[in-house]
Parts: structure tokens; C-alpha cells; sequence
């Protein structure tokens, strides 16, 4: 989901941000795929099927609807100050887990400083929620979103199949499409910024909930996708920076054309053009290296 608030600033500023997502997500998932986290997912298949494909893909479109009815009808009962207070926690326990993990990999504290580790993978995550709640500067808030949903997404790719991370994504571009036109994203979109097009930050029901980058909000679910999508062009079926370079371009360039059509439209899904053009680069660069290795 994109916001429309557009000149070329903001256009700017938006490409270098999802780069830059691009760029920790990749650097993650190198790191994590390292390991053996496959404890962690639960409830999705660990196969690399046809048949694990459609559990995970169906799984995760089950979350999103859960999580998407329970938004809504905290909105029908008027109590949308509740929804920061909630996204402050999710993401607080979240982000500390997934923090712990990866300080634990690439910051390795000398004996007797281990507490300092303790002390960083809370401390980030606790300014996040504070941030969300009281938001005393939304350009850290902002950052902090990033690195989180990058995290995020660079797990989810540790711990699912690569064919089901494909999957997920072209499934949920398909639902981004429906939900912001016609379906409850649009619902939730025109109650909580109502009004509010011209606004340099983002309503207060919605912290935590979007990036906003000079005043165009990008949903963190687009983040986690873009996230999930990175370290997989990056390391499978191989490491290939070419393959990674082409697929992230052409993600970049869905996310400008989308991005153009801000201009005649208030909202737009910010899955389905760049989930398309990248994954059609990834699939035909794997194809080509195949046919021309």
C-alpha cells in the first residue's frame, strides 16, 4: 500500500529507502540462512513442494486475513487508539527475538560483556514500541521500521521453502490488488486517513503500521515482502550478485511505476508491479544461467 504524496524528493527518497531495504535484507538472510532455523516454522510445511507451496501460501494469506478482520473491527468499534498500543507490542517482542538472534551472529561480545548484547537486542526494539506510542522523532521511528521489517522479512526467508517465498509473494501481490481497490485495505485506508491527503506524517492509528517517507506511506507488509524476496534472488538456487542486481532493479522499477500512478490515484498496491517484474527477472535469469552457464 502507497500513499499518494508525490514530488520528486519523495520519489527519490522513496527508491533509495526500498534499496536500502533491499540491501539489509540480503546482508540478513546471508547471515541467517546459515543456520538451522527450522523450529521456528511452525505452522509452515519445511518442504520444497508443490504441495508445501500451497500450505505456506494459504497459511500466510490466513494470517494476513486475521490479522486485516481484527484491524477492522477494532475501526467499526471506534476504538482505533488501541491499534499503536497493540502494534508497539507486537513489534517489540518481535524485534527483540529476531535482534538477539543476529547480534548473536555478526556481534560478538568478549566474556563478561554479554550483558551489553542483552542490553542492545531490548534496548532497540523497546525505542521502537516507545517510538510508535510517543513518536518524539518519526525519522528515527522510520529507520528503526526499516531495519525491523528487513530483519523480518531476511528470517522469514531463513525459514521457508525458496519455492513457497515465490509463492507468497505473487499471492499476496494478488490480494494487495484486491484489498486496496475493492477490499477491506481500501476500508481501513479511507477511515484511518480520511481527510488526511496532504499530511507530512502519518495518523496515529497508523504507526507502526507504515513507513512514511516524506509523505508517502509504504505498508510494512510491502517491506517484509521486498525483504523476503532479496536474500532469495540473492542465494537460491546460488549466491549470484548479477542475478540479485537484475531482479532488485526490476523491483525498483515496479516500485517507480507504481509510484507514478500515485499521481492519479490516492492509494495504490505497492505489491503487484514490483513482485511482478522482479520475480519474472529472477525466474528468467535462472532460466538463462542454465541455458548459458
Amino acid at each position: 500500500m502507497a500513499e499518494r504524496i508525490l514530488d520528486q524528493r519523495v520519489v527519490a527518497l522513496s527508491l533509495l529507502s526500498v534499496g536500502v531495504i533491499l540491501l539489509l535484507s540480503a546482508y540478513f538472510g546471508s547471515i541467517l540462512s546459515t543456520l538451522d532455523l527450522g523450529y521456528l516454522g511452525l505452522p509452515f510445511a519445511s518442504e520444497n513442494s508443490v504441495g508445501s507451496v500451497l500450505i505456506n501460501s494459504v497459511v500466510f494469506l490466513g494470517l494476513v486475513l486475521i490479522g486485516t478482520l481484527i484491524i477492522m473491527v477494532i475501526i467499526r468499534s471506534r476504538r482505533t487508539h488501541i491499534l499503536p498500543v497493540i502494534m508497539a507490542g507486537s513489534i517489540l517482542f518481535s524485534f527483540w527475538g529476531i535482534l538477539e538472534l543476529i547480534l548473536e551472529l555478526v556481534a560478538p561480545f568478549p566474556p563478561g560483556f554479554e550483558q551489553w548484547r542483552e542490553l542492545l537486542a531490548i534496548g532497540i526494539p523497546l525505542l521502537t514500541a516507545i517510538l510508535i506510542l510517543r513518536p518524539f522523532s518519526l525519522v528515527l521511528l522510520n529507520l528503526l521500521l526499516m531495519l525491523y521489517g528487513s530483519m523480518a522479512g531476511a528470517l522469514f526467508y531463513a525459514v521457508l521453502p525458496p519455492w513457497s517465498i515465490l509463492s507468497i509473494a505473487v499471492t499476496l501481490a494478488a490480494y494487495d490488488l484486491y484489498s486496496v481497490f475493492r477490499g477491506p485495505l481500501r476500508r481501513i485506508l479511507e477511515s484511518t486517513v480520511s481527510g488526511e491527503s496532504a499530511r507530512q506524517e502519518p495518523p496515529s492509528s497508523l504507526r507502526g503500521a507504515v513507513v512514511y517517507i516524506g509523505g508517502l506511506a509504504l505498508g510494512m507488509g510491502d517491506v517484509l515482502i521486498y525483504s523476503m524476496l532479496s536474500p532469495l534472488f540473492l542465494l537460491y538456487p546460488s549466491p549470484s550478485l548479477i542475478r540479485w542486481s537484475l531482479a532488485s532493479l526490476m523491483l525498483l522499477a515496479g516500485f517507480l511505476l507504481t509510484l507514478l500512478m500515485l499521481r492519479k490515484r490516492r492509494f495504490m498496491p505497492a505489491l503487484p508491479l514490483p513482485v511482478t517484474l522482479s520475480v519474472i527477472a529472477y525466474l528468467a535469469t535462472i532460466m538463462l544461467f542454465n541455458i548459458f552457464p
